[in-house]
């Protein structure tokens, strides 16, 4: 049984959203809460809220940094000008504000770093921006974890991917923080995208968690237009319990300069840049099966 907690941006994209309803039947987690971060982490709370009582799980969530390090709000490239801290997450509706919010999520982090150090295992999924002010506010504590399980970055090319370019301050100090990272990034994530026949599987199920992402999923389509779902996050959190990504070391560093949200990745040591565990390969077919059945569709 693994103590994990999972760091999330929910609300935006749908994967978050699947990666969470499996990680709640993964039989080896012990999940000990759930953190939001980026933009407006109170309605992001929330959405966890709902998703915790469509599986009548007891779990603490907490709403998280809103605001990035350094930068302000990156907008979505339709977005006008508007409170992009506060702004409506495009999975959120009114029927959720009822659930309440606690704040504190980097408190939380430090707090259970501190109780299970070794045990625990952070699952990063979007923005790293509460990692990173929990490492700044207590180092000590944050290096004795197990590990951080990130989706994030491009490993294999070079160029920028979206939660790394939300925030780059904070993907550097995880990244050179010296805790042991797995990074699950595009360059595998990209071939696990979510097909026609797994949609029907999961509309007809009648479980109570699957419903809510099959209305989710339609909310999301209709507000992104995208032809097809990835399942970039699912996929990060699968990697700790299933086979389905193959990870060799590699030497990082991000970029903060000209092309910020890429990262740097070299085979050989190198000044200034630390050992990254680096998804480079990935089982489709097997993580599927993962997600299928943690799913039960």
């Amino acid at each position: 049984m693994r103590k994990v907690i999972f760091d999330t941006d929910i609300g935006d994209d749908i994967d978050d959203a699947f990666a969470l309803a499996a990680l709640l039947n993964e039989p080896q987690a012990e999940l000990l809460g759930v953190t939001t971060v980026y933009r407006n982490t109170a309605q992001r709370a929330q959405l966890v809220a709902a998703m915790l009582q469509a599986a009548e799980r007891s779990v603490p969530v907490y709403a998280g940094e809103g605001v990035p390090c350094k930068e302000g709000i990156r907008p979505f490239v339709w977005e006008e000008a508007g409170d992009l801290v506060q702004g409506n997450v495009c999975q959120w509706t009114q029927e959720y504000g009822a659930f309440p919010v606690a704040e504190g999520a980097v408190d939380f982090l430090i707090q259970s770093a501190k109780r299970y150090k070794e045990e625990l295992i952070l699952f990063a999924v979007g923005p790293l921006t509460n990692l990173a002010r929990a490492i700044e506010r207590d180092r000590a504590a944050m290096e004795h974890i197990g590990g951080i399980y990130t989706m994030g970055g491009r490993f294999l090319e070079y160029g920028a991917e979206w939660n790394i370019l939300c925030d780059p301050e904070a993907a550097d100090v995880v990244y050179a923080s010296g805790i042991p990272v797995y990074a699950v990034g595009l360059d595998v994530t990209l071939r696990c995208t979510l097909e026609e026949d797994f949609l029907q599987r999961l509309s007809a199920s009648p479980k109570q968690t699957n419903k809510l992402l099959s209305q989710w999923f339609a909310r999301w389509s209709k507000h992104f237009s995208f032809p097809k779902s990835v399942m970039h996050d699912p996929l990060a959190v699968a990697s700790l319990f299933a086979p389905v990504c193959t990870f060799e070391r590699r030497y990082v560093q991000a970029e903060l300069q000209q092309e910020r949200g890429a990262m740097h990745a070299e085979q050989a040591e190198r000044a200034g840049y630390t050992p990254v565990n680096v998804a480079t390969d990935v089982d489709r077919a097997a993580f599927y099966r993962w997600l299928a059945a943690r799913l039960e569709i």
